[in-house]
């Protein structure tokens, strides 16, 4: 992981309480609150079980002992984290599970999905004292990945592609073929997509609060006078996430008033939306998208490969983010 100096940590921590205050002023909504609030809720071991029950894990008898918080933070860092990883203590072998939430799709969430896995078992290596450098095969847990899916326009890639399911309906994504074209040799990584139209329990709950909170977000254009109490009323009476936001009101309205995403996310974001701008701009133009591309290369200094990928992607309509 590339680091920075404490000096500079704490200076980013001052900017972001300066950017919070400021939101809070201005009475604008987080808009990225959504996978604050996922982050909220799943370091709790008591909903952790719940999230185990919903995606159908064998280990019936799993209890909160079993369970391990190993959720990579960024207090030292200029990447992004996880949003959810936890480690299984089985009987038979040790279980990683990770999950990312997202409520617009992008399949470079396989790519992050490989990083914290990485990430996740060094950390893993170094806790426990194994030596990477020892002759002795060491343990490496199992992994599960799963992709929570939140947004109500479904990609293309979920509708009509081509994907392999399991035995509880899961779409399974490989990064292998995603990304290097199913070939024998490269990085394999799968995970299973979690989605309104195959999941239960305290998973689908979280998905309808994250449609309802974009919903009421849009209608009262940002309006945290007018969105909270709506939110709040429409789970209360749908039954969505009632313990945790009994428990939990006043957090949950915390985390909606403040910023988190890092500076690194936020730039990142800003030039995404410059390179899809121009795309439709380009087309309402009638230019042709090798025309498009050649132009994403000169303007924006991209990758040949990577300008292709943004010209075929699917972009979607979804405006509630």
């Amino acid at each position: 992981m590339e680091k920075i100096s404490l000096e500079e940590a704490l200076k980013r921590i001052d900017q972001l309480e300066a950017q919070n205050a400021a939101l809070k002023s201005a009475g604008k909504i987080n808009r990225e609150a959504k996978n604050s609030v996922f982050l909220d809720i799943f370091k709790r071991k008591e909903y952790i079980l719940q999230f185990f029950r919903s995606i159908h894990l064998d280990d019936a008898d799993i209890t909160e002992d079993d369970i391990e918080v190993v959720t990579i933070e960024n207090v030292l860092t200029i990447k992004p984290y996880n949003d959810l990883g936890v480690l299984l203590n089985r009987r038979k072998r040790k279980l990683l599970v990770m999950a990312e939430a997202q409520s617009k799709w992008s399949i470079n969430v396989m790519i992050r999905l490989w990083e914290y896995v990485i990430d996740t078992i060094m950390n893993y290596f170094i806790n426990n004292g194994y030596d990477l450098y020892s002759t002795p095969k060491l343990p490496v847990p199992d992994i599960d990945a799963y992709i929570i899916y939140t947004g109500k326009n479904m990609p293309k890639i979920l509708t009509y592609g081509d994907l392999d399911t399991d035995e509880n309906g899961y779409q399974i994504l490989s990064l292998n073929r995603e990304f290097f074209g199913n070939e024998k040799g490269k990085p394999e990584l799968t995970a299973k997509v979690l989605c309104p139209k195959n999941c239960d329990g305290i998973i689908e709950e979280y998905i309808r609060f994250s449609q309802i909170f974009d919903e009421q977000r849009v209608k009262h254009k940002d309006d945290p006078e007018k969105t909270f109490p709506e939110v709040f009323r429409i789970c209360k009476k749908k039954g969505i996430l009632t313990d945790y936001l009994k428990k939990h009101r006043s957090e949950v309205e915390k985390i909606m008033m403040t910023i988190v995403s890092p500076e690194y996310l936020e730039k990142a974001a800003n030039r995404t939306q410059k390179i899809h701008g121009a795309i439709m701009h380009a087309r309402d133009m009638g230019q042709d998208n090798e025309t498009i591309k050649e132009y994403l290369i000169r303007k924006y200094n991209l990758d040949p490969e990577y300008a292709q990928n943004c010209v075929d992607a699917d972009w979607g309509d979804d405006d509630s983010n």
